[in-house]
């Protein structure tokens, strides 16, 4: 686990970046709430030919947290939506209710039901474009024109208590008001850039940890979010207002371009394209890159945590995913004891990366897991990697799964 020797590292850190920056201290309903109604007839929402408005999409997300607040039973609320942008919109109406929102992905009809009864999921929300795996777990389904009712405004709430539930493994990870806005903070904080570009979105589904920090991020800062697809890209079907946005693209999914030897104009164009991935080979990077005719971001996160490691504009080294970033410190874990090394990253080969975020989860909804991940502040990933002389985190291919939730 340790070096014989080196040199101390020259730590390269971004010119005008801060290390730390402060996180809103409030609900995240209130601040969108505050946005929407200040930006009015900008666009919020996107898909294809159509555009939804910052003051249309409040009215939305009000008419919907009132239909909650008079029909939904108390307790969580599940969206498993194939299309996002009805799947954003419930997403803000849960919200506005006061009510915490497990975000479903594709997991498999064992696995979700599963999850649903962990995450003590009282309804799910459906516009007609809900999964039928979803359907069919035994929860009671309301549609949006079954949401009736004249939204009022409840107690007020605080920043940590739970507003999302993310599927992570085989468990379901909670997190809070404050978490939330504290990934849009570490990414706004790292690429101040990003505030001001559109965040273009290529999944069917928002119940993704990049999705949903990307969305938060654009929404806070008054961008829109635009909703696509690899075919819709090919064709040149995607909405106007896609040019200039940023992307998060799947491992999957660059897998998939490269296979097929192809990037789309639209995507090879974009000031920023991230790719969310673990462990990757230079190679890899270098085939990616060459097809989008560009450099790519690497970015390493989790559900637990959010965003963690992704490179800077001023810096993209080939062969590792880039620097911790804002509100981020990696700690050293030894994989064997699972305890916080005594020895800093720069005398040691490789370690498990430990990491202490303001976006760390609240815990699991299944509380006897938290023990197996947390060390003192530092929460565990199992993940495995090294830090060269400059501070860049090079992952590796050992130990390279998922995070707490599904140790061994």
């Amino acid at each position: 686990m340790s070096k014989v020797g080196g040199a101390l590292p020259s730590w390269y850190w971004p010119a005008g970046v801060p290390r730390r920056v402060p996180v809103a201290h409030q609900p995240l309903d209130r601040i969108l709430r505050q946005r929407f109604a200040k930006d009015g007839s900008a666009p919020a929402l996107a898909s294809g030919a159509t555009t939804v408005s910052c003051s249309e999409l409040l009215a939305q997300a009000n008419e919907i947290a009132g239909g909650i607040q008079a029909s939904a039973p108390a307790g969580a609320i599940a969206i498993g939506e194939t299309n996002p942008l009805e799947g954003a919109r419930l997403l803000l109406g849960a919200l506005f209710a006061g009510r915490p929102v497990f975000l479903a992905n594709h997991a498999a009809p064992d696995l979700l039901k599963a999850q649903l009864a962990e995450a003590k999921v009282a309804a799910i929300l459906t516009s007609g474009f809900a999964t039928e795996g979803l359907c069919n777990c035994g929860v009671a389904t309301l549609s949006r024109d079954e949401l009736k009712g004249a939204f009022k405004e409840g107690p007020s709430r605080r920043a940590t208590e739970p507003a999302v539930l993310l599927p992570s493994g085989q468990s379901v990870v909670v997190h809070s008001h404050f978490s939330l806005s504290a990934m849009a903070a570490a990414l706004a904080a790292f690429i101040v850039k990003l505030r001001e570009l559109p965040f273009v979105c290529m999944e069917t589904g928002i119940g993704s940890w990049e999705t949903l920090a990307a969305m938060v991020l654009t929404l806070m800062y008054g961008m829109p979010v635009v909703f696509t697809s690899v075919e819709e890209l090919k064709a040149n079907r995607q909405s106007p207002i896609l040019t200039g946005g940023y992307l998060i693209v799947s491992r999957r999914d660059a897998d998939a371009m490269i296979r097929d030897g192809h990037v789309p104009r639209a995507i090879a164009e974009m000031p920023y394209v991230f790719v969310s991935t673990r462990y990757f080979k230079p190679r890899w990077r270098r085939k990616f890159e060459a097809l989008c005719r560009r450099p790519i971001f690497p970015l390493w996160g989790l559900p637990e945590l959010g965003p963690v490691v992704a490179p800077h504009p001023t810096w993209l080294p080939i062969h590792g995913h880039g620097l911790p970033l804002v509100n981020v410190s990696l700690i050293p874990v030894d994989p064997g004891t699972g305890k916080v090394s005594i020895v800093p990253w720069e005398m040691l080969e490789q370690a498990e990366v430990g990491v202490e975020t303001l976006s760390a989860m609240v815990g699991y909804t299944e509380p006897k897991r938290n023990a197996e991940v947390r060390v003192g502040t530092v929460l565990r990933t199992r993940q495995i990697a090294a830090m060269d002389h400059v501070g860049v985190v090079i992952l590796h291919e050992q130990g390279d799964g998922q995070a707490a939730a599904t140790a061994r």
